[in-house]
């Protein structure tokens, strides 16, 4: 965890960054073109990693007022990337991003509005 909690705001839109790449490059596709397109794959998984990077590094204070996020889903799902590399199910992954993603960037957006001297480590 970093020392300084003032990153944390730059780590959700850094999570937000990768969730809308995600949607941008699978946008008009069908799973089975998704499937097919190992470029596209590729990036999405890479954004995935990168999400899951990202959620270590927001507070606990911050993860814990927010109990709706899916803080260890994000960072397990990175490890099981990570270190799954080869099993990695892709109508999982499908499924993440269509469905959900969207309700997601709406709760992180509310976070970002919140005031961060409400989550200073003291």
């Amino acid at each position: 965890m970093p020392s300084e909690p003032r990153n944390w705001k730059l780590r959700i839109r850094h999570i937000l960054d990768a969730i809308s790449e995600c949607q941008t490059f699978v946008s008009g596709m069908t799973y089975e073109q998704f499937c097919a397109d190992p470029k596209t794959l590729k990036a999405v998984v890479a954004d995935l990693i990168l999400i899951g990077e990202a959620a270590r590094y927001v507070p606990e204070n911050v993860v814990t007022a927010y109990p709706g996020i899916p803080w260890a889903q994000m960072r397990g799902m990175r490890n099981h990337i990570v270190h799954g590399y080869d099993q990695i199910d892709l109508e999982i992954v499908w499924r993440v991003v269509q469905d959900e993603f969207p309700p997601l960037v709406v709760s992180l957006k509310r976070i970002l509005t919140v005031d961060e001297d409400l989550f200073r480590q003291g």
